[in-house]
């Protein structure tokens, strides 16, 4: 009997201090919606020497990704489909790899043909630093002043006509004529 007991007892025990960590845990995470997303000076993949800063104004959708993380790599086409069926000027994609060895997330850019922006944060200084990012993907939706909209975990498809209403009404932005009949095509 006194062992059922002592079991319970280290039950209660563990579950409080369960409970006692979480708060803290969650004091830890990164911006959520509502929030402002931290400048972005990154390099792009094609190493051009200027970092590439996002044009003021215009609503993101910033999808943080490895070359080595399946579910990023399974995203990426519907991503690039996202991209297409808006204006740059209306909605822009970005791509920002956290792979330390640059090359490989280029020639991944280059065999799927991505045409969006592709940064590196190579040293993660923004995906574990400013962010705090616990898994990847993610993607950031951010309204026209920065403001962070939604966070996304996880791999999605982008392009799905669901999906692209949600983006649509969330940032208020409009597919491109263009791009409405390319995607009716």
């Amino acid at each position: 009997m006194a062992s059922a007991q002592r079991r319970q007892l280290l039950r209660f025990a563990l579950a409080g201090a369960a409970t006692l960590l979480l708060p803290a845990c969650s004091a830890s995470s990164g911006p959520t919606e509502g929030d402002l997303f931290p400048q972005i000076d990154l390099p792009t993949l094609a190493g051009h020497a200027v970092p590439f800063t996002p044009p003021a104004g215009i609503p993101l959708v910033i999808n943080f990704w490895a070359s080595w993380c399946e579910p990023c790599r399974d995203e990426m086409p519907s991503l690039e489909r996202l991209s297409g069926l808006f204006r740059p000027e209306d909605l822009l994609v970005i791509g920002i790899t956290v792979d330390s060895d640059v090359n490989l997330a280029r020639e991944f850019g280059l065999h799927e043909k991505l045409s969006f922006p592709l940064l590196s944060d190579n040293g993660q200084a923004l995906a574990n630093g400013k962010l705090r990012i616990p898994v990847f993907p993610v993607t950031y939706l951010l309204q026209r002043d920065r403001t962070i909209a939604r966070v996304v975990v996880g791999g999605r498809d982008w392009a799905e006509p669901r999906m692209v209403e949600e983006i649509s009404k969330l940032l208020a932005v409009r597919h491109s004529a263009a791009a409405r009949q390319q995607g009716a095509a």
